[in-house]
């Protein structure tokens, strides 16, 4: 897999330096001394640690990285390392870096094919990190006195900053039950004093040990941009490129295949490119079917160069099985509950061998519309647009047409500071019904019961940072400027966080989960045609469908259904209700003060009797568990 161009060797004989031993997951790290100051120790304590560039600069990698993971080059003003997915070749690399160091355009080195964080050490000492559009490789940071730690990994950054122990109980709270609004805790992460740098950010430490970040590009989220029927070519020529590079080169190359229109055109194109049969995936719950099973065995049996293989679930994969057996994590992790379920998949694709997967992830965030994109027509599609969008939305959610194109027009005159102001009354005040699909069509969704879950201090501390996000200007969303195009942005993050974790968890079997629509090019072509114009509520993904015609079965272009995994998600709270509510009643988030364990469990019973219950929030809830615990041994934490 991208066998051309260097990489970092896997292990360097050294002796490691003072400080915490660091864990054996993979991990670039760093610490950073200013110009003058105390010398620092020669190696980064891991074991296997190797410098990034032999022989020199601060920076070291370790662990088992997939080949060509970690990439290098270097010419005689600067030297970089790819983390992640690029797909350039070495000639191209060590070309655009000498280009980029001759005339100062660094953004150039972040057009390559694929997705990956990108760090720069110039020859005057300072450093840049580039991440990528989508977020999925991003980099993490703390300060230690007046040096800088930064790593690829939250965890080791806060070992090397002395700060492993301390978490952030806000952190928590606020990614329970306000998700889509990370602007309450931006740039924070679950580690106390940890920040991560996101999708579209670049961070510079100049020698004397200052820091700048802030977004570079403007991801083309702009009213202005390029038309469908360009913006359509040039999406199918960069997904084209993102699974031809990778078949390319891939020893091993597979695929989901929900039969989805994401993952399924994913496959398609795939088999198209690699010379051998493509072995496809689909999950199927016999007691619990999420309605894929049959579009996937019909498209794969009009497509022979595709092998689709069943991956069955049982009792024990169901959602809230086994949730003692999961490995620690980086972040909480809401898949973590459905653990047993990827376990079982993954273990399925990685027994043919190692080698790449492609899945669907990014496709929704890019090529669907959130409701409130509604709020986007008047002012850059006119009122008619408005009218028939809104008529249509309500007829198939089954509400008010006329309050639907209402509640877009109040939103559109909303500024953003008026939506926290709320939001902050909402989070004294909390609702105890479920949200409704209209009340989406908003700056974010409001805070549903699950808010009622959290401790009367901690939703006061909620609401205060919603008061100051109120009163504040600065912000790294600032670059989306209406409702609908943040919205699109926050599931963009949302999607990156999701592949990230997967990729994660298919390490240890071997498999490299590869999401093409999240490769910076993809992300750019579909953003830099307005949301307006990429969407239409009488057709699925219209964007998608014009870029792939021809090389994707209409069938598969026209699917209007996704799969539904409810039924598991209650059959599994059902089967596992007495685990999930000792593991509740002893939560170290109560210990935090996040959580009214009491006030969570009577949700779950709820869920347990088959009655509506905010399952993303419970999972959400309990991933953060699971993840305290891996982290403390059932302690108290600090």
């Amino acid at each position: 897999m991208f066998k051309s161009g260097p990489s970092v060797p896997a292990v360097e004989s050294r002796e490691p330096g003072p400080g915490p031993r660091l864990p054996r997951d993979p991990a670039l790290a760093a610490v950073l001394a200013p110009t003058g100051s105390r010398p620092l120790p020669t190696s980064i304590p891991a074991p296997g640690a190797v410098r990034v560039w032999p022989g020199e600069g601060p920076l070291w990698s370790w662990g088992p990285w997939h080949p060509g993971e970690v990439r290098t080059a270097t010419c005689a003003q600067a030297r970089l390392v790819a983390v992640g997915q690029c797909l350039a070749d070495a000639a191209t690399m060590r070309r655009d870096l000498e280009l980029s160091a001759a005339d100062g355009h660094w953004e150039r080195l972040t057009r390559w094919p694929g997705a990956y964080l990108l760090i720069v050490r110039h020859d005057q000492g300072r450093l840049t990190a580039y991440t990528d559009p989508a977020g999925q490789f991003p980099l993490y940071y703390a300060q230690r006195g007046n040096r800088t730690v930064l790593s690829t990994r939250a965890t080791t950054t806060a070992l090397l900053a002395g700060t492993a122990d301390a978490v952030d109980p806000t952190t928590l709270a606020a990614h329970i039950v306000c998700p889509t609004v990370p602007e309450l805790v931006e740039g924070r992460t679950a580690l106390a004093g940890v920040r991560e740098l996101g999708g579209g950010q670049t961070l510079c430490i100049d020698p004397s040990g200052g820091l700048r970040r802030g977004p570079y590009g403007d991801l083309g989220l702009s009213r202005s941009g390029t038309g469908f029927a360009e913006t359509a070519d040039r999406l199918r020529s960069a997904l084209t490129a993102s699974v031809s590079l990778r078949a390319a080169d891939a020893t091993r190359l597979t695929a989901d295949f929900s039969g989805g229109l994401d993952s399924t055109s994913l496959a398609v194109l795939a088999a198209h490119a690699s010379p051998h049969p493509l072995d496809a995936f689909v999950y199927h719950h016999p007691e619990a079917p999420a309605g894929d099973l049959e579009h996937a065995s019909a498209y794969a049996a009009a497509n022979p160069g595709i092998r689709l293989h069943v991956t069955r679930g049982s009792p024990t994969s169901l959602p809230y099985s086994e949730m003692d057996d999961q490995d620690p994590t980086d972040q909480p992790d809401p898949a973590a509950v459905i653990g047993a379920r990827l376990r079982l998949r993954l273990a399925h694709i990685a027994e043919g061998g190692a080698g790449i997967h492609l899945t669907g992830e990014g496709g929704d965030a890019l090529l669907a519309a959130p409701p409130s994109y509604l709020a986007d027509l008047p002012a850059s599609a006119g009122m008619r647009r408005l009218v028939r969008d809104g008529r249509a939305l309500a007829r198939m959610r089954k509400t008010s047409p006329v309050q639907t194109v209402l509640r877009a027009l109040r939103l559109a005159r909303t500024p953003k500071r008026q939506a926290f102001d709320m939001l902050a009354l909402q989070l004294e005040r909390p609702a105890r019904h479920d949200t409704h699909w209209l009340e989406a069509v908003a700056w974010w969704p409001p805070p549903g019961p699950e808010t009622t879950w959290l401790t009367t201090g901690m939703r006061r501390r909620l609401a205060e940072l919603a008061s100051d996000c109120a009163r504040s200007t600065e912000s790294e969303t600032a670059l989306a400027t209406t409702p609908g195009a943040r919205a699109v942005l926050h599931e963009l993050r949302n999607s990156a966080t999701v592949q990230r974790q997967l990729v994660d968890r298919a390490r240890p079997v071997g498999t490299w989960p590869h999401a093409p629509f999240l490769d910076g090019e993809v992300v750019r072509a579909c953003l830099s045609l307005p949301l307006p114009l990429r969407t239409d509520p009488f057709t699925v993904k219209p964007l998608l469908a014009a870029a792939l015609a021809g090389l994707v079965p209409d069938a598969v272009l026209r699917r209007t259904t996704k799969g539904d995994y409810s039924a598991e998600n209650y059959r599994g709270a059902r089967l596992s209700a007495k685990d999930i509510r000792a593991r509740l009643a002893s939560s170290p988030l109560a210990d935090l003060g996040v959580i009214e364990p009491s006030r969570v469990i009577a949700s779950l019973d709820r869920a347990a009797a088959g009655l509506s219950a905010p399952f993303p929030a419970l999972n959400r809830l309990l991933g953060e568990d699971m993840w305290l615990m891996s982290r403390t041994g059932g302690k108290e934490p600090t």
